[in-house]
């Protein structure tokens, strides 16, 4: 009983923390969150050479602009960083294929502008582990 009294106390708690006003389509860029979204949340990102999705969310829902992606090579492989040039966000999301070509550690670097001629507002990074 103790257990789902906790439970229960920590989804609510969760919900009341991530709930945004419904007035929340016109946000501040400063406002603005980004998250990364992969398709198994159950381990941590992790993907073979090759071709890879990554998909940045944006938050609030509803906010338009503009989201570039850029992978950064891990050290001492001698690989050029990889950019996912400006995309428009669509349905609070942007995903980009990265085609990553060595093993290691990538640093993937999300960046949120109101427009194409606007300066970057938000950033996230996040790590993704390569191996063959």
């Amino acid at each position: 009983m103790r257990r789902a009294l906790l439970a229960a106390l920590f989804v609510a708690s969760s919900v009341g923390i991530l709930s945004l006003p419904a007035g929340a389509d016109s946000p501040t860029p400063s406002n603005i969150v980004l998250s990364f979204d992969f398709s198994d949340n159950s381990a941590p990102a992790s993907a073979s050479n090759g071709s890879f999705n990554v998909i940045a969310n944006v938050l609030p829902e509803h906010t338009g602009g503009v989201v570039r992606m850029v992978a950064i090579a891990p050290d001492n492989s001698g690989d050029s960083n990889l950019v996912c040039p400006f995309q428009p966000v669509q349905k609070s999301q942007v995903e980009c294929a990265f085609n990553f070509t060595s093993n290691g550690v990538w640093s993937i670097k999300a960046q949120f502008a109101p427009d194409n001629k606007s300066d970057v507002s938000s950033i996230s990074i996040t790590r993704l582990r390569v191996t063959n």
